[in-house]
């Protein structure tokens, strides 16, 4: 991006990528993608199968047995099957089961503590972003085109004579602070962006809006 200002020279860099983005809940929904997030899910599904383990351990285990058996009686032969089945009456792992519920529920309240931290953030960056979009339109509209011509209609005024130089100085030094806002509107534009993406894990799409 080039802005040219009568002799305050040219201010380059690459911000030409400007636009609205879309609405912040559509923002939000990928913020599950944060790589915080992301481990939090994988703790959280391990702190799940732990209470499941702890929850089936009191289940009995059945135990068969077979054996063979001659009858000299009868000279029968015969195959005799049990079966036999542990109760634990005393112990049904309860202690287990409430220690995997409380790291479960410790797991949830960290990791909603993460995603509203990472969403408050998240908010900042989309107003920081807004704001600098409803900053740039006057700026780039009307500010800056007003007071090229401003500089440009002094200069002439004054090789005419009806100009002081101190009102060149004026008008160019009002060129000069106009140009180096919108630089600084357009940096905090592409900082919040890159917040933002860096906190999805995914490219904003923007809406243009202007281009220079």
């Amino acid at each position: 991006m080039a802005i040219d200002n009568p002799d305050f020279g040219e201010v380059a860099g690459d911000l030409i990528r400007t636009g609205n983005p879309p609405p912040f809940t559509a923002i939000l929904r990928s913020l599950d993608r944060n790589p915080q997030l992301v481990r939090w899910t994988a703790v959280r599904a391990q702190r799940d199968a732990e209470l499941l383990s702890a929850r089936l351990k009191p289940i009995p285990d059945l135990r068969l047995s077979a054996g063979w058996r001659h009858y000299r009686e009868t000279g029968d032969n015969a195959v005799r099957l049990g079966v036999a089945v542990a109760l634990p009456v005393w112990d049904q792992n309860l202690g287990g089961i409430t220690e995997a519920r409380e790291a479960r529920a410790k797991t949830d309240a960290e990791y909603a503590a993460a995603r509203a931290a990472l969403t408050l953030t998240l908010g900042k960056a989309y107003e920081t972003l807004i704001g600098a979009l409803r900053e740039l339109e006057p700026l780039s509209s009307s500010a800056i085109p007003n007071v090229r011509r401003a500089v440009e209609g002094i200069e002439s005024g004054y090789a005419q004579g009806r100009f002081t130089l101190l009102d060149i100085l004026d008008v160019q030094n009002a060129a000069t602070q106009t140009a180096l806002r919108e630089q600084e509107v357009l940096m905090s534009f592409h900082i919040a962006l890159a917040t933002i993406e860096a906190l999805t894990g995914a490219p904003v799409g923007l809406t243009l809006v202007r281009s220079k």
